[in-house]
């Protein structure tokens, strides 16, 4: 039966799961007058006989004891772990809320403290947020720090930052100082917010799919102008249009989604949209599309293409080229 005491917040929204620590340790302080009963644990280095005595040792002068652990399941020794899980399987004092967060990766669910946590306490997993729920978040999170975005804006802020909302929250403080003195509109928006990279990618692709090519060169251009690597671009271009194929392969091929997350290895967002936009080419078109960026990346490698630090005219062609190319085919 599970321990009403015992918690793991874990997932790849890290954003959330710590706002939600943040919260319990804040009402926690509340309660009981300051953090001289709360423990923080690094997972790193941390042992089994240290953490028994932080949930054993009785409160001071309060009800209640906070001890919080972190990244142990991505840091601490297995070893370490196997004890701590015999320990989770005894008793655990009510006085003690134990806490453990995962902040660096998703824990191994074969690992033994994962699934003792799994048996005996409460978990708290948080998935990234996507479509509906992003664009509410965006507009909640611009009123908690004092602005307000309209639902079109507020998804157009979402498909140019991405899902990251760590990054988001960054992104909506540049908006509100803006908004002080002008609405935010879409110009705004693509002048102040950072695109980020994988965003763009899946947008670059939509409008190629479209045969949007103007849509596909400012796409571009927005990612370069941003700063971003230019061969850090084509890098993840032509690393989506390799998953576009085998995904491709793989639904034509009549595999269930959670088959092809297994074979291909990649997130279950980017599976999802590249299961989206499979449909919108063909076989032959993707492989074509794969080799001609292949091309301008040898080509770049091998002084083809030339690229200097200041000047990047004769890449941006060679990809301009090739966008013109497929979208009049």
């Amino acid at each position: 039966m599970p321990k009403k005491n015992v918690h793991l917040f874990f997932g790849e929204d890290t954003y959330s799961s710590t706002q939600k620590l943040n919260f319990w340790r804040e009402q926690f302080e509340k309660k009981y007058e300051g953090d001289i009963n709360i423990a923080h644990l690094e997972g790193k280095g941390l042992e089994s006989r240290n953490l028994e005595s932080d949930i054993q040792s009785a409160p001071f002068l309060a009800d209640k004891r906070l001890v919080i652990v972190k990244d142990f399941l991505a840091k601490g020794s297995k070893d370490e772990q196997k004890k701590v899980a015999e320990i989770l399987e005894g008793e655990i004092p009510d006085f003690c809320i134990l806490i453990f967060i995962e902040t660096i990766k998703l824990p191994d669910k074969r690992a033994s403290l994962y699934k003792k946590l799994n048996k005996v306490g409460n978990l708290m997993e948080y998935k990234p947020l996507m479509g509906q729920e992003l664009n509410r978040w965006i507009r909640e999170e611009a009123e908690k720090i004092g602005f307000k975005i309209d639902s079109q804006m507020s998804s157009y802020v979402g498909e140019v930052a991405g899902g990251d909302l760590w990054n988001l929250h960054n992104e909506l403080q540049k908006l509100k100082t803006y908004s002080q003195t002008q609405p935010i509109t879409k110009d705004a928006i693509d002048q102040l917010v950072h695109p980020n990279l994988t965003t763009s990618i899946f947008k670059f692709t939509d409008y190629i799919a479209q045969k949007n090519a103007r849509g596909s060169i400012k796409t571009l251009n927005i990612l370069i102008e941003s700063g971003e690597d230019i061969m850090k671009i084509i890098f993840m271009i032509v690393r989506h249009f390799r998953i576009l194929i085998q995904v491709k392969d793989l639904v034509d091929r009549g595999n269930p989604k959670n088959e092809i997350i297994s074979k291909v290895k990649e997130h279950p967002y980017t599976i999802s949209t590249t299961m989206q936009q499979s449909p919108n080419f063909s076989a032959e078109t993707l492989h074509w599309i794969y080799k001609a960026l292949l091309e301008i990346d040898i080509g770049i490698k091998t002084g083809k293409i030339r690229m200097l630090a200041d000047d990047k005219k004769e890449i941006l062609l060679a990809l301009n080229k090739l966008i013109l190319e497929i979208c009049h085919n």
